[in-house]
């Protein structure tokens, strides 16, 4: 078994535990990448927010213009009353 091993370690130029190391820390990074990219902070969700703020600007300009009028408005009927 032993010199299964060390063939194994010289096949592979590193020892067991290093190996099996970086290939836990390999796969620990790759669930991490996947999470990034599929996960609940996806590009997805990321792009959807980006269109929900454009959404929200041209909304917010809709409705300064709408309160300019209103405004306008108000203040010509406070100057007919009085």
């Amino acid at each position: 078994m032993i010199d299964f091993i060390k063939r194994i370690e010289k096949t592979i130029g590193l020892s067991i535990k290093v190996f099996f190391l970086t290939s836990v820390i390999v796969i620990l990074f790759g669930i991490y990448v996947a999470n990034l990219i599929y996960g609940d902070t996806s590009l997805k969700i990321v792009n959807r927010l980006e269109s929900e703020r454009l959404m929200l600007i041209d909304e917010i300009a809709i409705l300064k213009e709408e309160n300019a009028i209103l405004h306008k408005r108000y203040l010509e009927w406070e100057d007919v009353n009085q």
